[in-house]
């Protein structure tokens, strides 16, 4: 899970637990918004999350898959976009590889820094004070020392450099005393010692620590500011809550009076220390002055609280099969072209097609999709017919010819345009079923949907569908090279350029923003992992992309063939016994696992596929 991921996740919590705050604070144990902020900063700092059906966010997973989904989503081939002369988006073949850090990164990384410096500055003047402070010599706070025995040793001493009491350290604590200390009043040393041992008990300390560090990695989220204050404040309330519950609520009125008068002293910023009286004075005594019995109906609601609050929010989407089982069968899948134009080509209406609302239409259909001679090609998914055009030209540019075709033949021009595939492969729309037989070894493959197999090795199979040689766009060269396209797109500003799908069009600012920010989507992809071709059998002019995501499998008794979506393929067996073949494929699902070409949950599912009674 990415930080800004978390980052957001954690501040929708925020945001949550501050309204239940508002409305629930004196109904509640205090101890309740002290468990849900833990949970917060368990998701701002842990980058995992469990996943649940019932989280927001896979509600909004499903709502957004239910959606209809637009007809120009986000091409897992690059469109092609033109420039005067030649297409500019054909990528370099070589592009200088570049080892820059995102701008966001390096932002990131000085805010951190600074805050942490903040919080270990103040940490560290802390420390220099206190190692100035003296012991104290108190018969009153020897005998209390001796009434509340811990396993680590608590010291108390004193100090003129701090004007309330408050408790440092986390394994050799000291709680630390104003000098100006009157050690005759005896009741209201109880308070003081009693509510700073809370905090020694409970690791205040160390949550606060934990605290400043969700600050330090969020310092650009104002509401992770938002939860170190509340979180602190309720560190404080809880520690009243505690005191006044040990000692009984008819001392209420005492212990707030004691709050009020030390309230005044307090100054300076102390963030890893818990003091006494500090923190949102008002509603500590409101607090202070409600606490009530601890009654069943309470426990029974602040136990609703943190199980809704964490099942719902804590938690992140459930992955769906649904989509899984709709995957096409085909590893690589491609989409070019836009179906929406800026400008209709007049050449294309002279030659009988029409163009309305951003679609091409032909003798009154919809054109489901349109290649052009000179490489252009438009697709709509939108369209209702099976419209298919090529545009035919002569040597001088010029259409000749408009010539219907069937959707095989046109995506066996993409095909060829894309170097996919040989041209006489036409298996378009066909499923490439296969199995290895275990009483020869030999793996049998169908090319009409399983009606008839033939066997093929590895080699024979290959000649059909030869492996595109593709070299892979890693995160740093994209953005190397989109930060010079940026550049020469801004300066094709007022030119005009051409596409099949738009035609003749000139480049506005709202072209090219749109060109760059479809580019900057292909950037954060990559940056997601999935890949994208810089060069296709040495050609630089398509792009082509998949997701290491999906894979493919199908099995026989004793046999499995697995083709990842890059390519890479495995046959295992024919083996003797169920167990030599879970053996076997458990042991590439872990290293493909390891490599990130899969996910742990489809190695899981492949292995529950061929998984023996007894494995």
């Amino acid at each position: 899970m990415s930080l800004l991921a978390m980052s957001i996740q954690g501040g929708v919590m925020v945001a949550v637990i501050t309204l239940l705050r508002a409305v629930t604070l004196h109904r509640v144990p205090k101890r309740t918004f002290l468990i849900l902020w833990g949970a917060v900063l368990a998701r701002l700092l842990i980058p995992f999350s469990l996943p649940s059906g019932f989280s927001i966010y896979s509600l909004l997973a499903r709502k957004a898959s239910s959606a209809p989904a637009a007809a120009a989503a986000v091409p897992a081939a690059l469109p092609l976009v033109p420039v005067p002369g030649q297409a500019a988006s054909a990528l370099p073949a070589h592009a200088a590889p570049a080892a820059a850090i995102p701008v966001w990164g390096i932002l990131w990384g000085i805010g951190t820094l600074l805050c942490a410096a903040i919080f270990a500055a103040a940490y560290w003047r802390c420390c220099r004070e206190f190692q100035m402070s003296l012991p104290v010599d108190s018969e009153t706070a020897r005998n209390w020392l001796a009434a509340h025995p811990l396993r680590r040793r608590v010291a108390l001493r004193q100090s003129d450099r701090i004007s309330s009491p408050l408790t440092f350290g986390v394994l050799r604590p000291v709680i630390l005393l104003p000098k100006h200390t009157d050690w005759n009043d005896t009741p209201s040393l109880f308070y003081v010692f009693e509510h700073e041992f809370v905090h020694i008990q409970r690791f205040d300390t160390l949550a606060k620590l934990f605290l400043a560090a969700a600050v330090c990695l969020h310092w650009w989220n104002p509401l992770v500011w938002g939860m170190y204050v509340l979180a602190n404040r309720d560190i404080e309330l809880f520690c009243d809550e505690t005191v006044l519950r040990r000692l009984g609520g008819d001392r209420r009125a005492s212990y707030a009076k004691v709050l009020i008068r030390l309230a005044e002293r307090h100054s300076r910023f102390a963030p890893l220390c818990s003091h006494f009286s500090q923190t949102a004075m008002e509603e500590r005594i409101t607090a202070i002055m409600k606490i009530k019995k601890t009654t069943m109906v309470s426990l029974l609601l602040a136990a609703a609280l943190i199980a809704g609050t964490v099942t719902v929010f804590a938690t992140s989407a459930q992955e769906s099969t649904k989509g899984a089982e709709q995957k096409p069968d085909t590893e690589i899948t491609h989409t070019v072209g836009n179906n929406t134009a800026a400008q209709p080509d007049a050449e294309l209406l002279a030659a009988g097609l029409t163009y309305q609302n951003g679609t091409w239409s032909y003798q009154g259909k919809a054109v489901a999709g349109m290649y052009d001679d000179n490489g252009g090609i438009y697709t709509n998914d939108a369209a209702a017919s099976d419209v298919y055009l090529a545009i035919k030209r002569d040597s001088a540019g010029k259409i000749n010819e408009l010539a219907p075709i069937t959707k095989k033949e046109f995506r066996k021009l993409v095909d060829k345009h894309m170097n996919l595939m040989p041209t006489e492969t036409t298996a378009e729309e066909e499923t490439l079923l296969s199995y290895v037989d275990p009483a020869d070894g030999k793996t049998y493959y169908s090319f009409d949907n399983g009606k008839t197999f033939q066997p093929l090795t590895d080699a024979e199979f290959e000649a059909l569908y030869p492996t595109p040689d593709i070299e892979w766009w890693t995160y740093d060269e994209f953005k190397a090279w989109l930060d010079e396209e940026k550049v020469q797109l801004q300066g094709m500003l007022g030119e005009k350029g051409w596409t099949g799908g738009e035609g003749a069009f000139v480049w506005t600012q709202e072209k090219i923003d749109e060109t760059i920010s479809l580019y900057e989507s292909i950037l954060a992809d990559i940056k997601n992992g999935i890949m994208y071709s810089k060069t296709v059998d040495g050609q630089d002019a398509v792009m082509m992309s998949y997701n290491p995501a999906d894979i493919s499998t199908s099995t026989d008794e004793k046999g499995l063939y697995v083709k990842l979506d890059n390519g890479q393929e495995k046959t295992f067996g024919p083996y003797a016994t169920d167990e030599e073949l879970f053996a076997a494929v458990r042991s590439f699902c872990e290293e493909q696992v390891r490599l990130g070409n899969l996910k742990q949950s489809e190695a899981e599912d492949i292995l529950r596929s061929i998984q023996p009674e007894n494995p």
